[in-house]
């Protein structure tokens, strides 16, 4: 009854004349949840650039969107409907350089109107909405603070508020936890679970170079390997042994723990 959430048909991407992703082509069902796994320089950021419209194949490909093929569509309409979740998000909220200092509730607020911040008053259902988006990713309790004071892993889940507060219906989760500590980043994994739990949930593609960040709720998935799929489909075949030494280029064994989460122990 939908179409797909992302389809990206034999897409070749140059990059200052370099081929970042080299005939790609991928599917993401309606409401799927999907990892995207890579090493560095693999060619994952190059990916989410195309999704975003940031970044465009060369003649041939097609790329659409929650049915929107582009070319052929507004994009800037299309992104209100796509959240998306990146550390480099963090320091452009939390630079004062050249803008008014923000709380964390206008942060929120500011997935209403697409900004960084929030330009106007807000109604009382602007408000009740940044309040239930934070509830859902339990951050209420930092809604005053400013949000160049909070640590980095609440800075996350206040930009994942952001992203809620609009209903988006693709949420692309790009690296969220590169720069967390251990108790945050955990903390993060178990609010995202929640959100891929609830009935209502969208589209979620969470992008990782860390194999122990994966949580069971993400069930298919892609590894990326010199801007090339080199593994796509159900996690328990993209997850192997095999595929991730191979991925890595390193011999990695995986030991599983009762939550589904796999974590790689390197052979000397």
């Amino acid at each position: 009854m939908f179409p797909p959430a992302i389809e990206i048909k034999n897409a070749t991407v140059k990059l200052d004349g370099y081929e970042a992703l080299t005939d790609f082509s991928c599917t993401i069902g309606h409401r799927e949840r999907w990892f995207v796994l890579g090493p560095n320089g693999a060619g994952k950021t190059t990916f989410v650039k195309l999704i975003l419209g940031l970044a465009w194949p060369l003649w041939g490909a097609s790329v659409s969107v929650l049915g929107q093929k582009y070319g052929e569509c507004n994009i800037m309409e299309l992104r209100k409907k796509v959240a998306w979740v990146s550390p480099f998000l963090n320091a452009w909220a939390a630079d004062s350089t050249y803008s008014r200092r923000w709380t964390a509730r206008e942060i929120v607020l500011g997935g209403l109107d697409s900004s960084i911040g929030f330009f106007r008053t807000p109604t009382a259902e602007d408000l009740e909405q940044a309040e239930n988006a934070m509830a859902m990713i339990h951050a209420t309790k930092f809604a005053d603070r400013w949000f160049d004071r909070l640590s980095s892993g609440e800075q996350v889940r206040i930009l994942i508020a952001r992203a809620l507060i609009s209903h988006p219906e693709l949420v692309i989760l790009d690296e969220a936890c590169i720069f967390l500590d251990l108790t945050s980043r955990e903390i993060l994994l178990s609010a995202v679970d929640e959100l891929a739990a609830r009935p209502d949930s969208p589209t979620m593609v969470f992008v990782t170079q860390r194999i122990e960040e994966i949580t069971a709720s993400f069930d298919k998935g892609l590894i990326i390997k010199d801007g090339k799929i080199m593994a796509s489909g159900d996690r328990n075949d993209v997850l192997t042994e095999e595929n991730l030494s191979k991925a890595f280029e390193l011999d990695v064994m995986l030991d599983s723990t009762a939550d589904g989460r796999l974590w790689p122990i390197v052979k000397k």
